[in-house]
């Protein structure tokens, strides 16, 4: 993960805003920029890197020469990114995934940017050309991204919202911090005093539409009459993909494992590929929980059978209980099942919606109307 923080129409000295954006420094361990925008002294970009690809030209905002007047910070990753350069013939000025969203946007506007998108991302993105900022979030919102922004047009955007709450404003006391939406893009007018004014929020993607870089995808389409094993074979396609699109990095693979089916089968696959990919560095698997849980011995039983380097982290219920708030103030929610699946960072945290589908979770057996699917 990186850390993406932004400022624009600030009232207030930046050099004393930007220490708020040290509050996401741990996002990004590796570098972090502050850059202000050329002709708009009360506009800036702040990121924390952590470097998984291109750890030479990766640093954000990112500007290329042939885009001098667009600046771009993103947190994610770009499945897609060299399918569409090769494509759509782009030239790339670095090996940065995200460098494809200049050169879609360029192509095409942000609305055909962001549906020809396959990945997760939050992204800021400033075109001084046109004078227009936009804000971009995945479908699921599996990167976060929050925002604050007064009448008069102060607009503060970051990956966490503990980077925005201590920000200072002559017009209010406190900002109203609130999540982007997960799946929109937003456009705003840049003013020349560095001030925005909210032109449209735009749903770009609905979860039961087939998106639109689904049409370079290799999958074969089902139709009425359909065979079961074209269901299969599909399945194991983008089930295979799934994994292979997620392997883009300069860094070493690791696999959390529970021994659960989601988990497992995951770590299998993964195996396999790097194999196949003739990956050189064995594949190292994780399991994190109490001592003698029933995760850790179910995934001590997968890692021997799939031959990962296995590793165990043990905690008990004391030091469970202890970093509980330090695992709230970091997730920035009380959800029940978010910090459960967290406190040290659980391996259920891998887990997608299998177990839950086939109603795998041990207190289900309790569930006293499984047919009618209450529990869930």
């Amino acid at each position: 993960m990186c850390g993406i923080w932004a400022l624009f129409g600030s009232d207030d000295c930046l050099s004393v805003q930007c220490l708020s954006a040290m509050k996401i420094a741990h996002r990004g361990p590796d570098a972090f920029r502050f850059e202000n925008v050329n002709g708009y002294t009360n506009c800036c970009f702040g990121f924390h890197r952590l470097a998984v690809v291109d750890q030479l030209f990766g640093m954000q905002p990112i500007r290329v020469k042939k885009y001098p007047y667009l600046w771009l910070c993103y947190n994610g990753e770009i499945y897609n990114h060299k399918k569409m350069q090769h494509h759509f013939e782009f030239e790339y000025q670095t090996k940065v995934d995200g460098e494809i969203i200049l050169h879609l946007y360029d192509k095409g506007g942000i609305e055909q940017t962001v549906c020809m998108l396959d990945g997760v991302f939050a992204f800021i993105l400033l075109d001084t050309a046109n004078k227009k900022v936009f804000l971009g979030r995945d479908t699921y919102g599996v990167r976060p991204l929050f925002k604050a922004m007064t009448e008069d047009g102060f607009l503060a955007v970051c990956s966490e919202a503990k980077g925005l709450v201590n920000l200072k404003h002559s017009t209010t006391p406190f900002l109203k911090v609130e999540p982007f939406l997960p799946g929109h893009y937003e456009v705003l007018d840049l003013k020349p005093n560095g001030k925005v004014a909210s032109v449209e929020m735009v749903k770009y993607h609905h979860c039961r539409d087939e998106p639109l870089h689904a049409l370079y995808d290799n999958v074969e389409k089902l139709f009425p009459g359909f065979e079961l094993e074209t269901v299969k074979n599909n399945l194991r396609i983008l089930f295979d993909n799934a994994i292979k699109k997620r392997l883009m990095t300069d860094r070493r693979i690791g696999c959390l494992l529970s021994g659960g089916l989601d988990s497992s089968l995951v770590a299998a696959t993964l195996l396999k590929q790097l194999k196949e990919a003739q990956v050189q560095y064995p594949l190292q698997t994780f399991a994190i929980g109490m001592e003698d849980s029933t995760d850790l011995l179910a995934a001590r039983k997968v890692a021997n059978h799939i031959g990962s380097e296995h590793h165990e982290v043990l905690f008990n219920s004391e030091e469970g209980i202890q970093v509980l708030d330090e695992v709230i103030f970091s997730l920035e929610t009380y959800d029940i099942t978010t910090v459960r699946a967290s406190v040290g960072k659980s391996p259920s945290n891998i887990r997608k919606n299998t177990d839950i589908l086939t109603q795998g979770y041990i207190y289900f057996h309790s569930c006293w109307c499984i047919c009618n699917s209450t529990c869930l």
